[in-house]
């Protein structure tokens, strides 16, 4: 007994999709390693291409592969007024975050890192690069930059 199918084998298929993470927007990977190095803040701290003036701490998070690259978010900490913005960069195999923060952050910053459930967030042009204890806490809808418009903006709210 013979009975006709309807559709060919595989027909409903759906092409597969490659997985490959959107460098561009920002990607949140799980924390699966921590390295700290807690520094005297007279010198300049550099490694693999980030330097830390006046470097007073380190942090190096090691994270989940994002399709074909590791993910690391980079954290250095110092005393010095020298703004450096926070970056990203795509090496080799490699996807690295970077942030420089004031000192004071950096035992804050440890703890959350080795929170059980500790995610960074990194990607775009680095801007938004992030650690957070809690994923939910790195949505991107949650981290906008406030747009001010109409005659009161550039003022601030004193009522």
């Amino acid at each position: 007994m013979t009975t006709s199918l309807s559709n060919q084998w595989g027909s409903n298929l759906q092409k597969a999709q490659t997985h490959q993470p959107d460098w561009d927007q920002y990607v949140v990977a799980k924390v699966k390693n921590v390295r700290a190095a807690l520094l005297s803040g007279l010198d300049t701290f550099s490694m693999e291409g980030f330097t830390v003036p006046m470097a007073t701490g380190f942090i190096e998070l090691s994270g989940m592969r994002a399709g074909a690259f590791r993910t690391f978010l980079k954290i250095g900490f110092t005393e010095s007024n020298r703004v450096v913005l926070p970056a990203f960069q795509l090496v080799e195999n490699a996807a690295v975050g970077t942030l420089i923060l004031p000192t004071h952050c950096f035992g804050s910053a440890l703890q959350f890192a080795n929170s059980p459930m500790a995610h960074f967030r990194i990607g775009g042009d680095g801007r938004r690069n992030a650690l957070a204890s809690d994923v939910a806490l790195l949505s991107f809808s949650l981290t906008q930059p406030e747009e001010k418009e109409g005659p009161e903006a550039g003022f601030i709210n004193v009522r």
